[in-house]
């Protein structure tokens, strides 16, 4: 297997040599035959085909001579010239107030930012104390409610209490 590789790295090997011979023929034989162009007319120029071949710099041709939107009013105009005009602005008002105030720059609150963190779980809280206060007036509501009926039955035995007292009492005053 190892042999196969190498042959074929080195059949690959003399295809790129001959590659590059004829490409180096190829150039001689454009540059000797613009030699002699150039001698034979001055006027004209050397034609190359490739459309972004620029002759004069010899160089590829990138983009366009000119930006198409020249002389033309466009969004990013527009929005760099009202950049620089913020910008202008801002050095403005930082050179007037060079000063800055601290107790501007500080919360009202200290803990605003944990009092924003902890209100989520205070919700749950909140809904499960209200339950619970529910909860314990309901069952104060129904022993009030069971303390006044045993209330009401002692009230009808101390009334009758009082009123065998008092007729006990009137006659041993009759008596």
């Amino acid at each position: 297997m190892d042999t196969a590789l190498e042959t074929q790295s080195l059949a690959r090997k003399d295809r790129l040599a001959k590659l590059r011979s004829l490409k180096r023929k190829q150039e001689h034989d454009v540059s000797s035959e613009t030699a002699r162009d150039t001698e034979a007319s001055e006027a004209s120029t050397v034609v190359l085909s490739g459309r972004n071949y620029d002759v004069q710099t010899k160089a590829p041709r990138f983009g366009f001579d000119t930006a198409p939107s020249d002389n033309q009013v466009t969004l990013e105009s527009q929005a760099e010239s009202i950049a620089a005009e913020a910008r202008i602005t801002i050095k403005g008002e930082e050179e007037t107030s060079l000063s800055i105030d601290l107790l501007s720059l500080q919360p009202k609150k200290p803990n605003w930012d944990l009092k924003r963190d902890v209100d989520q779980k205070l919700s749950r809280l909140d809904l499960m104390t209200n339950n619970a206060i529910a909860r314990i007036l309901h069952s104060s509501i129904l022993q009030a409610k069971t303390a006044a009926a045993h209330n009401n039955e002692n009230l009808a035995e101390l009334v009758k209490q009082r009123e065998n007292e008092e007729a006990g009492l009137a006659g041993s005053d009759l008596a």
